[in-house]
């Protein structure tokens, strides 16, 4: 285990390359994906064809008239019955996604226009696969940055273990599923809002200035504009702050510019609701009667231990990353306290949900938001273990996790299981071998061939 622990150091000396190193990684592996889009021909699909609409609309159409992008990219639904109080066909997913992707989309239709001035038979019509291509990519960049955002926060209490709980993070749990084999989803984009978040957060502490309570709540606005459910995560500062000892007027100065920033940085999404949906707080998820919360009937044992996307079952290392605030140790308790509330905050809003198995999902897709915060007991208990004789053992452990995720991701894209369950215990578990004997099989015989 020597050569495993002075790899470990030299990464940790280097964390920007290690983490650049492996977004090169992902970004080899989806690039190699390209030439095996989806059944349906595209390279976005599923949630992500709602998130696209956007900015595809805004960019080309400069409207926020989806009926063109329905009937090109979503034929099988009825646009009749999305029509909105406004009158215009609507459209329930969030706008921070196609918001962050239009640099992207932008480069992506500028080389379009170039090539076509040079005789090249193109459509600059904002659906083909460049276009696609290009949010992909931008997804990827902005989960990277994310990362790099979850390891600096992380550094800040646990710098020796900050890279290494950061991999754990990428590769142990369904973000790298998210950002390689499913980049239009708007996860890749959520972990990077929150993250964001947290970072500005725990970089404000203690002294919680003006400046930075206001990128605080931009930061949240941002998390909202992305995921609706992440903006709760401001509740984390907010009560940081809240809880400080200080004069009511410094207080009351605090939390009144990271309600500003919070406003400034929602105001998009706000506007996007009143234009559709005729008024600033009517999401489009709420006009739906067949959505909504049952904020006294929880499901939280099945959102966290069934198979039905079970976060735990699904994705071991965060029940290890949860239990690792028990070993927080003399660093601020209260973030700990507050990542944990954070934590649990978002269970029961997604176990309250009326969609709570999450539909089509490799694991508890909707707790990818809540990564920062596993990330900081992760790393608790990974130093722990540097400072014990189980040293060996959690190293060893953290390969394994990943190399379980890997036979997940495996299983799950290939059709091993089901995109949407219901699964099997023995599925999960057991079915990972039948899958490696399965694909055994079927190389042998092409091999005989």
């Amino acid at each position: 285990m020597k050569w495993l622990s002075n790899t470990l150091n030299q990464s940790a000396a280097h964390p920007a390359r290690t983490l650049t190193l492996l977004f090169v990684l992902c970004l080899a592996v989806f690039l190699a994906m390209l030439p095996v889009p989806r059944a349906d021909g595209m390279l976005i699909g599923s949630d992500g064809i709602g998130y696209y609409m956007y900015v595809r609309s805004l960019v080309i159409d400069g409207d926020l008239d989806f009926a063109n992008e329905y009937a090109r990219l979503w034929p099988e639904v009825d646009v009749a019955t999305r029509r909105t109080p406004t009158g215009r066909v609507g459209n329930q997913y969030a706008l921070g996604s196609g918001l962050l992707w239009s640099p992207f989309f932008l480069t992506a239709h500028a080389v379009i226009l170039g090539l076509r001035r040079v005789g090249v038979a193109v459509e600059a019509d904002g659906y083909g696969a460049l276009y696609q291509a290009a949010v992909c990519l931008g997804s990827l960049v902005y989960g990277a940055l994310g990362m790099g955002l979850v390891h600096a926060t992380a550094a800040r209490f646990r710098p020796r273990t900050a890279l290494a709980a950061s991999v754990l993070i990428w590769f142990g749990t369904n973000l790298v599923y998210y950002l390689v084999v499913e980049p239009s989803m708007s996860h890749a984009c959520s972990l990077f809002a929150t993250a964001w978040l947290v970072y500005a957060w725990v970089r404000a502490r203690p002294g919680f200035r003006v400046r930075d309570c206001l990128l605080i709540g931009l930061t949240g606005g941002l998390a909202g504009v992305v995921r609706q459910p992440d903006a709760t995560l401001l509740a984390l500062p907010l009560l940081d702050i809240a809880l400080r000892r200080g004069a009511a007027r410094i207080q009351l100065t605090r939390v009144t510019a990271v309600c500003a920033g919070f406003l400034v940085g929602f105001a998009p999404q706000m506007a996007t609701w009143w234009v559709l949906n005729g008024g600033p707080l009517r999401s489009g998820y709420l006009l739906d009667p067949g959505q909504g919360f049952s904020w006294l009937t929880p499901r939280l044992t099945e959102v966290l231990f069934s198979t039905e996307h079970g976060l735990f079952l699904w994705h071991p290392v965060l029940l290890f990353a949860l239990a690792g605030f028990a070993f927080w140790g003399r660093s601020d308790r209260r973030v700990a306290t507050l990542a944990v509330a954070g934590i649990l905050l978002q269970a029961y809003l997604i176990a309250s949900w009326s969609s709570w198995s999450q539909g089509d999902a490799f694991g508890g897709r909707m707790f990818i938001g809540a990564l920062p915060l596993f990330a900081l007991g992760l790393a608790a208990l990974l130093d722990w273990a540097l400072d014990t004789r189980v040293a060996r053992v959690a190293w060893a452990l953290g390969v394994g996790l990943i190399a379980w995720n890997a036979l997940f991701v495996v299983q799950y894209r290939l059709g091993f299981i089901s995109m949407s369950g219901p699964y099997t215990l023995g599925q999960l578990t057991l079915g990972k071998l039948e899958m490696l004997t399965e694909l055994w099989r079927r190389v042998a015989q092409r091999m005989a061939r």
